[in-house]
């Protein structure tokens, strides 16, 4: 239930802070003394006497999707009474900062849309950017659009692939298909295939040469082995590099003619199949986009069926529920045996039932296709114990909880913590638990990854916090029986909590009910 009111969260509604809106409003409406409820998105700006003397609104989430040179933006619009651009101003970026603060310093920009009236914002026209931080400056302004209407912002290579483009190696075909993966598309004569283009502004390829991203396609024969060429459609490079490479690719195209194999085993900087001199960042960026969509073009044609990745994965989820719910699980050969299993299908797979993922699911759903062991995975963890009363997957399947198993095993001498100790922390994992969806439900943008080391199973330790309680959990497990299991986990509390069901009514059961009366009159009305 807990999941469909998440799901049920507005999307199209940004919190603003309203100190910063005031701080804001009263540099351009000095009359302005607070900031009144959003309709949507529009903040009313009131004076003393509680009259609207102007509004504020953000460009997310509508500009969430538009990347500059290494994420979105955030901008606040202010109006006047007549609804007309008072001032538009920074909130907050993802971007690089060298570049935004050069953005930030150019009152040129920021003055562009001053006097224009709400309803010419959403024209998609050409806006005035910063040199030296074209995209920054760009991708704010196609934010501004797109909060008021402008379709196709955050494609920064809008216009179709056309015939003109490909009729270099196909000068008989007649028409252009889009495949089911985006970026692939079919060229046909009539009913007749004569080859595949792929496009890398379409594929999310995003290789970067001096300045900026550029669109290109790679045609392949009818058979999807043979390069015939790669193509410029556009670039966000600085001239004259782009142009030094159009023409070498014009006139010497190197990757033509060789297979899709030969190019994917290249060194690309010592013998590279595009070489242009006195642009060799930007070229650069080409080859590793032309490799990259290869590279993906390989990968899609070994799709099809169930993989043996998949199966692998099923196998060792079925097996854990087994062992699990099954007397032959006790054994502590067969314990420790899978407990190893399940390290290795950790290290191997990445896959792991967390909050993060939950959440995710919860408010953006998913598709079972791509991510079905998964699932799988989710459903046995979530309706074995409400069926069985035996939570499998935190005994048997979970590779974290496997790992401290096999920690424990190693020290004979076990400790435990004072029975008042003990009672305060076997909370924490309550505690957090009730934080993070608290924090969900009112539309936080925390990582929830942060709470749980789990991430850190498939990206590594790249992020602190993550790595930080895997580490101190699986020390901790050395001499605390499943420490981080009893002490810390929050999605082990929910699991232990779904595997107490009797078929009476219970305490248990009035509060969850009463938690989910509150989060759905919160979510609902």
């Amino acid at each position: 239930m807990a999941l469909v009111c998440l799901r049920a969260l507005p999307d199209d509604v940004v919190q603003l802070d309203r100190a910063v809106v005031l701080s804001h409003a009263k540099q351009v409406l000095p009359d302005v003394v607070s900031v009144g409820d959003p309709t949507d998105g529009l903040y009313p700006l009131k004076d003393e006497t509680g009259e609207s003397v102007g509004w504020a609104i953000s460009t997310l989430p509508q500009a969430q999707k538009i990347q500059g040179y290494s994420g979105p933006s955030e901008l606040l619009v202010i109006f006047d009474k007549d609804r007309k651009v008072k001032a538009v101003k920074f909130l907050a970026s993802s971007d690089t900062d060298g570049h935004v603060e050069k953005v930030r310093r150019d009152g040129k920009f920021w003055s562009q849309w001053n006097g224009k009236s709400e309803s010419s914002l959403g024209a998609a026209v050409s806006p005035i950017v910063v040199s030296g931080a074209t995209l920054t400056s760009e991708a704010m302004a196609r934010g501004v659009a797109a909060r008021f209407g402008a379709e196709g912002m955050d494609q920064w290579f809008p216009a179709p692939l056309a015939m003109a483009d490909v009729k270099k190696w196909f000068p008989d075909g007649d028409r252009i298909s889009s495949n089911k993966n985006e970026g692939f598309y079919g060229v046909w004569k009539g009913k007749e295939s004569m080859g595949t283009v792929l496009r890398s502004s379409r594929m999310g390829v995003s290789a970067r040469g001096y300045n900026g991203t550029s669109d290109v396609i790679v045609a392949l024969d009818r058979d999807g082995k043979k390069v015939l060429g790669i193509g410029f459609l556009g670039s966000r490079d600085n001239e004259p590099y782009v142009s030094s490479v159009k023409e070498e690719v014009k006139y010497a195209d190197g990757f033509a003619g060789k297979s899709v194999k030969e190019i994917l085993l290249e060194d690309t900087w010592v013998s590279p199949s595009l070489f242009t001199s006195g642009a060799s960042y930007t070229n650069h960026a080409v080859v590793e986009s032309v490799r990259e969509m290869l590279s993906r073009h390989i990968t899609d044609e070994k799709k099809g069926g169930f993989s043996w990745k998949s199966a692998l994965a099923i196998s060792w989820i079925l097996l854990g529920v087994f062992f699990g719910i099954s007397k032959a699980g006790g054994k502590k050969s067969i314990r420790y045996g899978f407990a190893v299993v399940s390290v290795a299908a950790g290290v191997g797979l990445g896959w792991m039932v967390s909050q993060d993922q939950l959440l995710g699911w919860g408010a953006n759903g998913f598709g079972a296709g791509a991510i079905l062991p998964l699932v799988v995975l989710t459903a046995a963890a979530l309706m074995v114990p409400a069926f069985t009363g035996k939570n499998v997957y935190c005994n048997r399947i979970c590779p974290h909880g496997a790992a401290q198993t096999l920690a424990g095993g190693l020290v004979k001498k076990r400790f435990h913590l004072p029975s008042k100790l003990h009672a305060m922390l076997v909370r924490l994992p309550w505690a957090t638990l009730v934080v993070i969806w608290l924090l969900a439900l009112m539309g936080s943008g925390l990582p929830f990854a942060y709470f749980e080391p789990f991430e850190t199973w498939s990206s590594g330790f790249v992020a602190f916090i993550p790595a930080a309680i895997f580490t101190i959990g699986l020390v901790a497990a050395f001499f605390l029986p499943q420490a981080y299991c009893h002490y810390g986990c929050p999605t082990g509390a929910m699991l232990r909590f779904l595997t107490q069901s009797p078929s009476s009514w219970t305490r248990r059961d009035t509060i969850a009910g009463v938690l989910i009366l509150v989060v759905s009159l919160y979510v609902f009305l």
